[in-house]
Order: C-alpha cells, then structure tokens, then sequence
C-alpha cells in the first residue's frame, strides 16, 4: 500500500499565492513558488524539476499548513561561536600598534607570542591559522624584520 500523498486544496494554494507577492525573503518566495506548482505537477516532476527530495516538499506543506509562512522561513544553523570577541580584537589591534605586551613591555610581535599573550589574558587557545586569518580580515599583517643589507651586496647591485 502507498503513503499517503497530501495534497493542497484552494485556500492553501490562495493563501501561497499570497504569500509569494507580500514576502521579501527568497529563500520563501522560492518555496512558495514551489508549493504553488504542486497542484499542477506530480510529485516526482516538482522534485525533479527543481532538484529537491519529495520528502522535503512534503516537510514544507506541513510546515505552511501548520505555521503559514513563519514554517517555511529557514532556521539559524548552528555555527561554531567566534574564539575572538570584539574586546579581544580590540585588545589585539592595540598591543600591534603600541608593540607592547599587556603588562606595558615592549615586544616584537610574532603569531606564537600573541598567541600566548591571549592565552595568558583571556584563558583562549587559538591556532596560527586561526589568529592569522582573524588578523588578516582586520587588515594586519605582522610585518617580518628585513634582513640588513651589507655594503658589498649594494654595491654589487
């Protein structure tokens, strides 16, 4: 025996229609849009057409039957929080640009050395490619110290 298909009946279909015109998120217009073409194609065609699993076109008929339009807006994923808060960054900008430590030394910065400096400040472990990527979205580069130039390699050139 076959699941039991739902179907959408005229007032569901009407009120998509309706939500398709008044809804500025595209994420639901293209879900409306899609709901809306069920009761003019199969099942299979609409998954097909649009490359979308028929389970999920039946999720989203339930989610608008049971909560409207608030069903078919998509939920926050859950990402990983940032390691470095806004005051950390902060923190960070400022000891680049004093080159001085939390305790006022003077220092040379390098990855490993703020590294530990945050470590040591705010109890947070972050890896070099972490604190080097953080460092670069803040436009900052720790500029290396230029090897000299001795005399004969000059005159030379």
């Amino acid at each position: 025996m076959g699941r039991h298909k739902q179907s959408i009946d005229s007032i569901t279909l009407e009120a998509i229609e309706q939500a398709i015109s008044s809804i500025p998120n595209s994420s639901v217009v293209r879900k409306l849009t899609i709901l809306s073409s069920y009761s003019r194609l199969k099942t299979e065609e609409i998954a097909k057409a649009f490359r979308i699993n028929p389970r999920t076109l039946f999720r989203w008929i339930s989610q608008f039957k049971d909560q409207g339009v608030e069903g078919l807006v998509d939920k926050p994923k859950g990402r990983k929080p940032a390691l470095l808060t806004d005051e950390m960054k902060r923190q960070l900008v400022q000891w680049i640009e004093t080159k001085k430590d939390s305790d006022g030394k003077e220092v040379s910065w390098t990855l490993d050395k703020l590294r530990a400096e945050l470590e040591k400040v705010y109890s947070v472990k972050i890896s070099k490619p972490a604190l080097s990527v953080n460092l670069a979205k803040m436009n900052i580069r720790l500029s290396e110290h230029s090897p000299r130039i001795s005399r004969q390699t000059r005159e030379n050139r």
